[in-house]
């Protein structure tokens, strides 16, 4: 549309040259008014499609832009959702680790897990972990994780400029999350170490929560 508004403006122009022409020789300006009027009439033609098409496009932004905001704030309120389902999952987790690590130490009798008594740590948390796997307690964890990492997804697809401060934080919620699902899916470090990772990691999502 604004190429033929271009095009309407020089055939307009080039009809006024051909206007002056004829007036200057006394000739008939028929046929140079026709070619003005269609110049005319293409420009303006050409400069409201334009400003049409403009004004549509202005509206298809802002439709986007409506729709991107819903989608952010739907799931921005599922990241608070997923992230404490997972939190109180790993915490579990983390807390029975830290139970079963201590009374492979200190206990006289040691621990019991899945009918076997353990006295060495390293048995106990095995055999716990083992446990974890076997009853589908990690696999409903990760599942938890995995739905907190797809929400987050779509924070990134649906982000607009009112939304980078949210963004950032639940960035941090999901990076405070995973680190809180790496330590006590993958306990290392001495009973001492591991408590302390596990009880800074918990604090820091449930302040971030």
């Amino acid at each position: 549309m604004l190429i033929l508004s271009i095009i309407g403006i020089i055939i307009l122009v080039v009809g006024a040259i051909f206007f002056f022409i004829d007036y200057a020789k006394g000739n008939k300006k028929q046929m140079s008014s026709i070619i003005m009027v269609v110049g005319l009439i293409l420009g303006i033609g050409g400069y409201f499609g334009h400003t049409y098409q403009v004004h549509q496009e202005q509206v298809r932004q802002a439709q986007i832009k409506k729709a991107k905001e819903k989608a952010f704030a739907d799931n921005y309120s599922n990241i608070s959702y997923y992230a404490y389902e997972t939190g109180t999952r790993a915490e579990k987790v983390g807390n029975k680790l830290t139970k079963v690590w201590h009374a492979a130490i200190w206990d006289d009798g040691g621990i019991t897990i899945d009918g076997q008594n353990y006295t060495d740590f390293n048995k106990a948390l095995n055999a716990q972990s083992d446990l974890y796997t076997s009853n589908g307690t990690i696999d409903k964890l990760d599942s938890k994780l995995n739905s907190l990492e797809s929400t987050y997804k779509e924070l990134k697809q649906n982000v607009t400029s009112k939304n980078t401060d949210k963004l950032s934080k639940a960035k941090n919620v999901v990076k405070d999350t995973k680190d809180l699902v790496n330590i006590v899916e993958n306990p290392s470090g001495n009973y001492a170490t591991f408590s302390s990772h596990f009880s800074d990691a918990d604090a820091k999502l449930s302040s971030d929560l």
